[in-house]
């Protein structure tokens, strides 16, 4: 009888299958990732969706949009006469609550929670106290699905207010959208040199001043009206998506907190994922000592300091590739190239016809 021997796989066989199982991979891994960020992308215009139908829920109850923040007190004494209210940060500075209370209140973003299912977390705010106190520290640190893109790969990490000045735990929960406050320049009307800024109540930043409010959908101490946008809903940017802070000491997208580039994108007009016209926040000394400008700008997070530590103007951000995602006025979302036009996106993001 004869015995036939069972014929394995020689080592070239299998070096040459392993070889094949490999090209499929790699064949096959991008394929995957493009529909995994295809969903995420889906799932975070519908966000944005729901956010829309919070600020007519929010129109139709108040007949006014909300404010982009709740400022306490007239006046910045602690902007040297060069910033308005609403971009100093007491508690980032060391200022609050040790010295003097904290004078930023609600933004936008709590002020829609009843309208987006989440009325319980609504009713723990303490709207009649600082953002900061203590009371309010459960509610700010709660992650919210509806105010995160899935594809931001930083909204896990908790932006610390304090942290800047040495102190931990006043933890605040990441977010993705920002209410649009206007590209204006970075200066105000009464300025003689300055074209298309930001109106402020009186010219007395120091003691008087209790409102500011550029050309987008609401100011700081500012609510809005649909008939206030004569060029059309359809033709107006109310939420732009932004990117979450990569450290614990980067303000940038914090849902709950009113400062430009945490909730508000301001001073914009360079166009979405910019380079130039840098993120002014107050951290950004520290943050070009820790990464440096070129790693900043290779994370697609450059920024700004100014002479005075303050948060005062940021772009939309994300990281979906070429493109941010955008919600207008009317309720309707889509996606923006971030090569579109400067002059058409500044367009986008103003109610007045001067900006054309």
């Amino acid at each position: 009888m004869i015995t036939r021997k069972k014929r394995g796989f020689t080592i070239i066989e299998l070096l040459v299958a392993i070889s094949v199982i490999g090209i499929l991979m790699a064949l096959l891994l991008p394929a995957v990732q493009s529909s995994r960020e295809s969903a995420r992308r889906i799932q975070c215009q519908n966000n944005l969706k729901q956010l829309g139908l919070a600020l007519y829920n929010y129109h139709d109850a108040h007949l006014m949009l909300p404010p982009a923040n709740i400022w306490g007190g007239r006046g910045e004494p602690l902007g040297g006469g060069l910033l308005p209210i609403g971009t100093f940060d007491r508690v980032a500075m060391g200022i609050s609550p040790a010295t003097e209370p904290d004078r930023l209140y609600a933004n936008w973003a709590i002020l829609l929670l009843p309208s987006l299912d989440q009325a319980t977390l609504y009713d723990n705010f303490d709207l009649n106290l600082p953002l900061d106190d203590a009371t309010n520290l459960p509610a700010r640190q709660t992650n919210l699905s509806v105010m995160r893109c899935p594809s931001d790969s930083y909204n896990e990490l908790p932006y610390e207010r304090a942290l800047l000045d040495g102190t931990r735990g006043h933890v605040y929960a990441r977010g993705n959208y920002a209410m649009n406050v206007g590209p204006n320049p970075p200066c105000f009307t009464f300025q003689p040199a300055c074209q298309n800024g930001f109106q402020t109540g009186t010219y007395d930043l120091i003691n008087t001043n209790s409102t500011l409010v550029g050309s987008g959908v609401g100011g700081f101490n500012v609510s809005l009206r649909f008939r206030n946008f004569p060029k059309g809903l359809s033709n107006m940017i109310a939420i732009d998506e932004i990117r979450a802070g990569i450290d614990p000491i980067d303000p940038r997208g914090v849902w709950s907190l009113g400062f430009p580039a945490a909730s508000v994108t301001a001073v914009h007009s360079q166009g979405p994922n910019a380079v130039m016209g840098y993120d002014g926040i107050n951290s950004c000394t520290n943050l070009t000592l820790t990464y440096s400008a070129t790693a900043l700008e290779r994370l697609g997070m450059p920024c700004s300091s100014s002479p005075i530590p303050s948060n005062y103007a940021a772009t939309a951000r994300s990281q979906h590739a070429g493109i941010v995602n955008a919600l207008r006025l009317d309720g309707s979302v889509e996606s923006i190239s971030e090569q579109i036009d400067a002059v058409l996106w500044t367009n986008l993001h103003s109610r007045d016809t001067f900006l054309q």
